[in-house]
């Protein structure tokens, strides 16, 4: 099968693995990622860096005739729930990458790859992936967003002028290319639009329950012109089914993320019971405390593993329409990675509601992830 995924040499995911733990022992501590929920601002310096040559984590997720190291979706899964496990936020900014690139990966002609995902491999590009509205939600097919041919005397199409609002755009304000979706006569497309392109205009960075140092914000598009060149693919129409062709695969990233989130609660709650003693004994060892706020969240979690590698596996199988699957893994980690946040502050008692123990940011980075994508 074309589509099938060779694994990477364990020793390069070893290594990245060990490169996200690296980044989070010297630029994460605790209270860095406290500061950064607190004043909501994107941390630009900190993603440039894991974007920079000596790092390089984007070449994860990037094909190895680009530059990249091509992970399939099983390695990608780990190194998600890792950065999740880290901080959601800048695993969310992290990741929107990935998602931006997504239509290029599977839809874009081979000049095109070249070109732009050539670029964000070598320059470590910002990536924005613009397909919400503010009426459309996950219904991408109410897309009001507008792509007029532009033509020239003899019929042919030069470019297009593309007229619409996007909203909630992850990275929107900070990317420096934005994959766009627009609808054409022939019915909805990407479009690849470079940063500081006149009509391209990013709102108001948004102020979020959580995730809150990650770049949310509305994008206003206004009589943009791109060339033809910059249609994905090169044909128009094609869009929806590139937007479904990525949901099984980017879905199953969120769910690692409600899986990482999840397991950073529950090992804070675990490490807390063995420590604090009540009546005598520490609460690990009161079975109405572990059996009822730790033990039913470890079974949900292990179990929403298994199935986001089952379904991981298949993909790098060359499986085709998993959305399903990605979207029952998203469905099942998420809202097992929600109930433990919620009981992680209800297991630190009266600490849990007090931001330097971190799981009520957990809490409220995790809500994030059953509503979006």
């Amino acid at each position: 099968d074309m589509n099938e995924q060779h694994p990477m040499d364990p020793e390069v995911l070893s290594m990245v693995m060990d490169t996200i733990s690296k980044l989070e022992r010297d630029r994460l501590s605790l209270e860095t990622k406290l500061e950064m929920d607190r004043k909501g601002d994107f941390p630009t310096e900190l993603i440039r860096f894991m974007l920079s040559p000596e790092v390089a984590l984007h070449l994860i997720f990037i094909p190895e005739e680009y530059g990249g190291l091509g992970a399939g979706a099983g390695e990608i899964a780990l190194v998600s729930e890792r950065m999740a496990k880290m901080d959601l936020a800048v695993a969310t900014s992290f990741l929107a990458i990935c998602l931006g690139m997504d239509p290029l990966r599977v839809g874009a002609t081979p000049e095109q790859k070249e070109k732009y995902i050539g670029k964000i491999a070598e320059q470590g590009l910002i990536v924005a992936y613009g397909v919400t509205e503010p009426e459309a939600g996950s219904n991408v097919q109410a897309l009001k967003t507008r792509a007029e041919r532009v033509t020239d005397d003899a019929g042919h199409i030069q470019g297009y002028r593309i007229n619409g609002q996007k909203q909630f755009i992850t990275n929107g304000g900070v990317a420096a290319l934005y994959t766009i979706l627009a609808d054409t006569p022939e019915g909805p497309s990407f479009f690849v639009v470079e940063e500081g392109t006149p009509g391209l205009i990013p709102g108001k960075h948004e102020d979020k329950h959580g995730i809150r140092a990650s770049d949310t914000c509305p994008l206003t598009i206004e009589d943009l012109y791109v060339p033809a060149e910059n249609l994905v693919g090169g044909v128009e129409g094609q869009g929806l089914k590139q937007a479904n062709e990525v949901f099984g695969y980017t879905r199953l990233m969120v769910a690692t993320f409600g899986l990482g989130g999840g397991m950073a609660s529950l090992e804070r709650a675990v490490k807390y019971s063995r420590e604090r003693v009540q009546f005598g004994t520490p609460l690990s060892e009161k079975q109405g405390y572990t059996h009822k706020l730790l033990v039913p969240h470890a079974v949900q979690l292990e179990a929403a593993r298994a199935y986001i590698e089952e379904t991981a596996r298949r993909i790098d199988a060359g499986g085709e329409d998993l959305q399903v699957e990605g979207s029952i893994a998203k469905y099942f980690a998420t809202e097992a990675g929600d109930a433990m946040a919620n009981d992680g502050i209800q297991a630190f008692g009266g600490y849990g509601y007090m931001r330097e123990y971190e799981v009520e940011k957990i809490k409220r980075d995790v809500k994030i992830l059953p509503l979006y994508e």
